[in-house]
């Protein structure tokens, strides 16, 4: 019987090793760089971060390949969380300019698409001096960008024809006049709730930008429940997406 039992296991020794040198078994990290770079092309940014990077250093390579970073979202990341106070913290934008950072390292130079929320202007400014291939810009709730950031994409990157300012209360017509003057292919702007931008401004980049098309929508428009109000300490039925962005700008202005 024992004798019967050693047959047996030598002959699956010798079936996993005709197995394995048949190739129906291999190691996953020894997957050319053409083939991990079509496979984690399928994920989104997020799914990538998350799993393939942390497989081990092929993978993690296949990640970082240019290719893989010519666009950086997270507001679909934001679109799908409750809002929260914390995300008008100086540590948290402090998180995402690091992220937009590290994507605009390894796009090197091929970032064409930055859709994102509660950024500042270093972010901005690292990625208009290495991407002059941008071409859409999409802020949403950026307190801390200011015309210095937008002036300076508007002078770095010319391809640029999609801008959303929506609720950037720093952005003034200062920065509408560089983007007037540099940005002739601009065909779409969307200056929601940023309320330090005029119509003048705006006629402005009309009669520059010929195709474009301009989006305003009035900040008493919006409205927050009760519930997202308390979360900044507003004891308020509803308030105005303007009044909730002014209340911040104070408590950001009085702890400085």
């Amino acid at each position: 019987m024992m004798n019967e039992a050693k047959i047996r296991m030598n002959d699956d020794n010798e079936g996993n090793k005709e197995a394995i040198g048949s190739g129906l078994l291999r190691d996953w990290s020894e997957l050319n760089k053409e083939c991990l770079i079509d496979i984690v092309s399928r994920l989104s940014m997020e799914e990538r971060w998350r799993g393939p990077m942390l497989v081990c250093k092929p993978w993690m390579y296949a990640c970082d390949d240019p290719s893989l970073n010519s666009v950086f979202d997270l507001d679909t990341w934001f679109e799908g969380s409750r809002i929260s106070n914390l995300w008008f913290s100086y540590e948290f934008e402090q998180k995402v300019d690091s992220f937009l950072r590290c994507v605009v390292d390894r796009s090197q130079g091929r970032l064409k698409e930055i859709r994102v929320r509660h950024c500042s202007d270093q972010s901005l400014l690292y990625a208009a001096e290495r991407c002059p291939s941008l071409e859409v810009l999409c802020l949403k709730s950026c307190l801390s960008v200011t015309d210095a950031s937008i002036s300076k994409i508007a002078a770095s990157c010319p391809n640029l024809n999609v801008l959303w300012i929506q609720s950037c209360l720093n952005v003034t017509d200062a920065s509408m006049a560089k983007i007037a003057s540099s940005c002739p292919k601009l065909r779409e702007l969307d200056i929601s709730h940023s309320i330090e931008i005029s119509q003048k401004a705006l006629k402005m980049i009309e009669r520059s930008c010929e195709n474009v098309k301009i989006i305003v929508e009035p900040p008493s428009n919006v409205k927050l429940s009760r519930d997202e109000a308390s979360k900044f300490g507003l004891s308020v039925r509803s308030i105005t997406r303007r009044e909730l962005l002014e209340h911040i700008r104070n408590i950001n202005t009085n702890d400085n």
